[in-house]
């Protein structure tokens, strides 16, 4: 059986969910990681884009997953063939894969607030913005969505979940009390880090806190002091 190799810059941003889940699932993986050198404006991305069509992906970007013979890319969709690959993660019910998709929709709005924040003219008035105005009103959903619920989908920890949880983690280290507020948010996802493999993993070498994203982006290279 040939290893997993997953390929991603060399960042939290979009490939961390994915890692989570081959940890959880126990898979021995490469963690290809693509690195950008220099600063900006003058940043070097020649390693992965010397290389982006050159490994028989049908739609070549970061992150991909190959696999055998089987060479994907796009992170939702390589979160779904994990979870069916390994029976592990999936919604058990149909209310439960209605669920799935809907959070999934839901962490694609608030990824497009962050990214939009992220590359703003005027960083420190679009982060207030974000976290004064944008995050309390998704954690407010969330906190209601979780109040008779371990996970997303409900009973059931999903693929969803990895995601979600990543997505949280980077919030707080926006703001470290921001979910102060909405204990069920905050309980959700101390549930989830708390789970042996996943912990083991943030406890390892092969976790990497920052960056969260690359120097080209106004925030989450390095961690601020």
């Amino acid at each position: 059986m040939s290893q997993i190799t997953l390929g991603c810059w060399d960042i939290r941003a979009l490939g961390e969910s994915i890692r989570m889940i081959l940890e959880y699932c126990g898979v021995d993986y490469e963690d290809k990681r693509y690195q950008m050198f220099g600063e900006p404006p003058n940043v070097d991305t020649s390693q992965w884009f010397d290389v982006k069509f050159k490994l028989g992906l049908e739609f070549p970007n970061l992150p991909y997953l190959i696999d055998g013979d089987v060479k994907m890319t796009q992170q939702w969709a390589i979160m779904k063939y994990l979870a069916r690959k390994f029976g592990k993660l999936l919604p058990k019910s149909e209310e439960e894969t209605r669920r799935c998709d809907m959070a999934q929709e839901v962490e694609r709005d608030l990824w497009t607030a962050i990214v939009r924040m992220l590359f703003s003219p005027d960083i420190i008035e679009a982060k207030t913005i974000f976290l004064e105005e944008t995050v309390p009103k998704q954690l407010e959903a969330f906190e209601k969505f979780l109040s008779d619920k371990d996970w997303m989908a409900g009973a059931t920890l999903t693929y969803v979940d990895f995601e979600i949880c990543e997505r949280l983690d980077v919030l707080t280290e926006m703001k470290s009390d921001c979910l102060d507020k909405y204990p069920n948010v905050k309980k959700y996802k101390e549930r989830f880090f708390a789970l042996d493999k996943i912990a083991a993993y943030r406890r390892s070498e092969r976790f990497k806190e920052y960056p969260i994203f690359a120097q080209v982006a106004k925030w989450g290279y390095k961690k601020e002091n």
